[in-house]
């Protein structure tokens, strides 16, 4: 017998090694040492299990810890480049030592210095008035700074920093005051970059303040060659710790003199002030650096995890745009290693949770310290909105800090906890890889047309003590200024008010300040969180009248503030905002900011730029606006009242075989998904039949006029429990509709409602509205599956199963589901409406579910990471945008947990399905928790491939435009985004707008307002009538073979039509494909007749289409 020998095994190198011949003999070739197959099987190693046994301790999961090595790896600066920084550095460093002493003593008030070094000194007029002498003297040390040099950086955007120290005799003991220490730093500054200007490996010198804080200017410049196409290289100036005694610079000392302030000539007054801390932290910055540069370093030293913690929060910070520095950053990890709340020993992901738990439960406000000895002054001292103190106990590192930012960093530490905590997302995606931006960030985004005006305007009434202790640094006034009157104001309606600066200016080296920045402006604005529960609160109660708080509350308030009695006898003053719908009282934080500032600064509303409400038009009915708008929430809300009654009814009903049990909704209007929801229209004089009409043929002009469109509101009936029910279909059908006959007539005679049966269903008119009530019971569903083959029952799947199945079992939890979403989160719904209206103004409404809409909004609020859940519902609406223009529909899926019971088992299993998913399935899959064994069945049939890529590539246009026009124009009119474009398509069919339904509810159209019909009628009104679906219907059904049809539900009067790819190509002729083919003259060869088929589209729409356009 012969052995069978496999062709290789797998070797130890990856390569295959020659097998041993029966014989035992070897090849020719010598053999390679092999790895038998049944090794691949093998135990794991001691190494491999301590590797797993690691991560399990260590890191959050398998996925997690290859992902920060992978981010780790990706961010590390290669080794080439270090060496090529190293030598660049090594050359500056030694170009920078030759400067030579400068014996020559230079008044800072004349230009005699300025003259020589041919540079400008990087400072501004308001220091013109400040007299000083300045001698220059060699420096002692420089050296490399910062996250390069803490081993900490992150590639993109590398910023090097280098430390010059300033000798102590550059300064006397004077030169604290009246900015003496920042013209002669300046002046230090300007010596090196005129220095710097002679290299020749060294271009782009310019300056720049640190921060934006113009006391602290900065030489930045690049490498010449591909290095500076890496790096920025950064001198930062800091000062020789023997200069001063740091107890000069203490949060209560003050050395800014009021007089020097306010005078603008000379200084004619030594009296001392007020405290100035903000000015004594810009020369402790310099005074303490390289003593917390030591301290990092030491801290760091020989610790790989802790610096790969670093890098990860750097990423994270980044992603967030939060204006925090690295240095920041590093000096909270080594509080923590101080503290033993972290160590070496730990993995990076273990440091980076660590961090995250201490910031989210951190009060900064009162402070932390560094510093352990109790000879520097106490917490309490520093007057700061946030206070974290050094390793000398002097310096405040959060000087700069506004308590915005602060909160912001609390609040996406304690996001970024909650993203770790839950085990069915893969967190590392929304905390390091993805972008945060504000316009998805924040439920509300204010922002000025005139920064100056207001700026000038908080100026005139800051205290005194403020501006003594801000000095010539105006805007971080102006900016705890504004958000301690905006936090004052929104109190509990905002959960975080979050001042985001732009002020960022750089300029050459050879030009000075005051001329290059002109023309240049700052900005500045702030982005709202609010808070669900109680942002749209009408009311602002106050202190009781009687208290003395109440005096305070009406000098805040002014005449906004009156006394009101409530039901619980309380007197108390008391603000009335504007909210009669919900809508208008989402409009509440608007009133509240526009009213404060007119008030406090007289600043017009016309001078605010408010992110809010630019999409609110489009769910309100323009048609109905004559005495009041109508919203979509408010009509929903009526709908579901009125459904509430109609389930009442049914349950009530009498002398019927079974009883009502349950009565679920299914149409969108339900969950308060629907852009426009059935409201009272009772037909004119209409042609009765029974208790229904029919239609009439109205002619104006000779065209034809519909009736107007009345949409039905679907609901699912289940009877009581009975064993008698047919066990054939057509007997089964047949009982149902008895059951649709009884149920008709006993709901007229109980309850005095007009209906109507159908075999399918019954049309019942409650409170104006029309509800279509279909019978649902499980049997059918078996029924439709059973098929008899060679004798033998057997139960299959089929299409009709499967609709019916969802329709009537899966549709009615799904709708009960996304209905609880829209009661805990009340922006839901709007947000999905605003969705289904972008899809369907771009004609994709044919290929496009309503239902898949809102599944898709349903997921920006059921895994809102890495945001918090939206209340704005513009807000929604783009985060939802996103989703599906970010998402990678070939490779990803959407799993919707509702209620969080999806165990992790169930969820395992459905990431077998999707892997092993064939050419069948649907492309978008989304899977919710209700599917049961058909997963994705809301995307079975659509949407396509195409027609996701479509959408994606319209929502990433769109995020594009409204960023643009709102962030940098600040222009309100966005709705052009939701206005078609017909170029590409090859023929549009234009319909009679008469016959259109919704005509006026498009953006693009001017609506003709009319008041909303009386009374609800006594007779059911011509429903679900609309001619374009109807030859939407039989365009798709004669000709889906050659076209796509794509129309616009809301509105749209022309249908376009995209052939199909393989339109021009030539045929042979079948019998069984021949229809609208042509002979092309060539043999036995055909062509599609789109000519033809044109005018079949006439044909077929007569007296509907207006005419038919052909695009060449």
């Amino acid at each position: 017998m012969v052995k069978r020998g496999a062709k290789a095994s797998i070797s130890e190198d990856g390569e295959s090694s020659q097998l041993l011949n029966e014989s035992e003999s070897k090849h020719s070739e010598p053999a390679k040492k092999r790895l038998k197959t049944k090794s691949l099987y093998r135990q794991p190693t001691v190494n491999e299990l301590n590797r797993l046994q690691e991560t399990e301790n260590l890191f959050n999961s398998n996925l997690f810890r290859l992902q920060i090595e992978e981010i780790l790896q990706e961010v590390k600066l290669k080794e080439k480049t270090e060496k090529k920084i190293q030598t660049w550095f090594e050359g500056l460093k030694k170009h920078l030592e030759n400067i030579p002493e400068d014996d020559t003593e230079y008044d800072l008030t004349e230009k005699t210095l300025v003259k020589k070094l041919k540079v400008k000194l990087p400072v501004s007029n308001q220091l013109d008035k400040t007299k000083c002498v300045f001698k220059f003297h060699k420096f002692k040390n420089l050296e490399l700074v910062g996250s390069y040099a803490l081993g900490c950086s992150v590639n993109s955007k590398l910023v090097v920093d280098i430390q010059i120290t300033v000798p102590a005799e550059i300064y006397t003991k004077n030169d604290s005051i009246n900015y003496r220490y920042h013209k002669k730093r300046a002046a230090y500054l300007a010596y090196v970059a005129s220095h710097l200007k002679t290299l020749d490996t060294v271009e782009d010198l310019s300056y720049s303040f640190l921060n934006g804080c113009q006391t602290q200017p900065v030489l930045d410049f690049k490498p010449i060659g591909k290095l500076g196409n890496h790096i920025t290289a950064r001198i930062h100036i800091a000062c020789e710790a023997e200069a001063y005694k740091l107890h000069r610079f203490g949060p209560a000392r003050n050395n800014l003199r009021e007089t020097w302030l306010l005078n603008k000539e000379i200084e004619t007054n030594s009296d001392v002030g007020p405290p100035t801390p903000y000015y004594n932290s810009s020369v402790l910055s310099d005074i303490t650096a390289s003593a917390n540069i030591d301290f990092l370093k030491e801290t760091l030293r020989n610790s790989e995890n802790l610096k790969q913690a670093v890098v990860l929060l750097k990423i994270w910070l980044r992603q967030r745009k939060l204006q925090v520095s690295g240095f920041v950053i590093s000096m909270l990890v080594a509080h923590l290693v101080q503290t033993k709340r972290i160590n070496n020993i730990m993995s990076s992901y273990q440091i980076i949770r660590n961090v995250w738990i201490s910031l989210k439960t951190s009060q900064w406000d009162k402070g932390i310290s560094l510093h352990k000895d109790t000879s520097s002054p106490s917490l309490s001292e520093f007057k700061f909105p946030v206070v974290f103190l050094d390793i000398t106990g002097y310096y405040n590192i959060c000087w700069q800090m506004s308590a915005g930012t602060y909160e912001a960093l609390r609040r996406e530490a304690s996001l970024a906890v909650d993203m770790l905590d839950d085990g069915s997302v893969n967190s590392f995606i929304p905390l390091f890889m993805t972008p945060i931006t504000p316009l998805l960030q924040y439920d509300y985004i204010l922002r000025f047309k005139n920064f100056p005006k207001l700026k000038q305007a908080v100026l005139n009434q800051a205290p005194l003590d403020s501006k003594v202790n801000y000095g010539i640094d105006e805007l971080p006034l102006v900016v705890e200024t504004l958000h301690s009157l905006l936090a004052k104001g929104l109190t509990c309606r905002a959960d975080l008010i979050q001042p985001m600066v732009e002020a960022d200016f750089s300029w050459p080296v050879g030009k000075a300040y005051e001329k290059m920045k002109d023309g240049y402006e700052e900005k500045l604005c702030f982005g709202f969180v609010l808070n669900q529960e109680h942002a749209l609160n009408i009311i602002d109660k106050g202190p009781a009248a009687n208290l003395p708080e109440a005096e305070e509350f009406r000098g805040f308030w002014g005449d906004k503030s009156e006394l009101r009695r409530f039901q619980d006898g309380s007197i108390t003053e008391t603000c009335v905002w504007e909210g009669d719908t919900l809508s208008e009282r989402r409009s509440i934080p608007r009133q509240i900011v526009e009213y404060l500032l007119k008030m406090k600064y007289d600043i017009p509303t016309t001078d605010l730029f408010h992110i809010l409400e630019q999409l609110n038009s489009l769910t309100t009915r323009k048609q109905y606006t004559r005495e009041k708008r109508i919203e979509s929430e408010e009509s929903a809300l009526a709908a579901l009242q009125a459904a509430d009654d109609l389930r009442r009814d049914l349950r009530a009903l009498t002398h019927l075989p079974l009883d009502v049990s349950a009565v679920y909704g299914t149409s969108s209007v339900f969950s308060y998904c629907d852009p426009t929801p059935p409201l009272p229209a009772p037909p004119y004089n209409p042609w009765r039949r029974g208790g229904t009409c029919l239609i009439k043929d109205i002619e104006k002009d000779g065209v034809f006029q519909a009736p107007e469109f009345v949409p039905v509101c679907k609901t699912v009936v289940e009877l009581g429990h009975s064993g008698k029910w047919p066990g054939e279909l057509e007997a089964f059908r047949c009982l149902k509709a008895a059951f649709n006959l009884q149920i008709a007539d006993r709901l007229n005679k109980q309850f005095d409602l007009p209906t109507h049966a159908y075999p399918t269903h019954i049309d019942v008119l409650k409170n104006g509205l029309v509800f279509r009530l279909v019978i649902a019971h499980p049997k059918e569903i078996t029924l439709l599956r059973r098929e008899v083959e060679n004798g033998v029952v057997k139960f299959k799947e089929s299409e009709e199963s499967i609709k019916l199945q969802r329709d009537t079992v899966l549709l009615p939890r799904l709708r009960g589901a996304l209905h609880g979403l829209h009661q805990r989160h009340p922006s839901f719904g709007v947000s999905s409406c605003l969705l289904q209206r972008f899809i369907s103004a771009h004609l994709l409404a044919p290929h496009f579910p309503p239902l898949v809409s809102s599944l898709l909004t349903a997921r920006v609020y059921t895994s809102p990471s890495p945001h918090a859940v939206p209340v704005a519902p513009q807000v929604g609406f783009m985060r939802s945008l996103r989703l599906l223009c970010e998402t990678n529909w070939g490779s990803e899926m959407v799993v919707l947990d509702f209620n969080g019971d999806m165990k992790r088992e169930e969820l395992l299993e459905i990431e077998t399905k999707f892997s092993q998913r064939d050419a069948t399935a649907p492309y978008m899959y989304i899977v919710t928790s209700y599917d049961g064994d058909l997963p994705s069945v809301w995307t079975m049939q659509a949407p396509t491939k195409h027609t996701v890529l479509r959408a994606q590539a319209l929502a990433r246009n769109t995020l594009a435009f409204m960023e643009n026009k709102l962030m940098k124009d600040m222009l309100d009119n966005v709705l052009s985004a939701f206005v078609p474009s017909y170029a590409g398509y090859d023929v549009l069919i234009h319909l009679h707008p008469s016959l259109t339904p919704y005509l006026s509810e498009r953006v693009d159209v001017k609506p003709k307002p009319k008041a909303l019909p009386d009374g609800a009628g006594d007779v059911i009104p011509v429903v679900e009538f609309n001619p374009v679906t109807k030859y939407l219907d039989e365009l798709k059904s004669a000709y889906s073979d050659f076209a796509l049809f794509f129309h616009d539900y809301y509105g749209g009067e022309i249908i376009a039509v995209l052939w199909k790819p393989d339109i021009g190509d030539e045929k042979d002729f079948q019998v069984a494909s021949a229809s609208a083919l042509r002979p092309t003259g060539k043999s036995d060869k055909y062509k599609v007749n789109t000519a033809a088929i044109v005018e079949d589209f006439k044909i077929l729409g007569a007296g509907l289409v207006k005419h038919v356009t052909v695009n060449t």
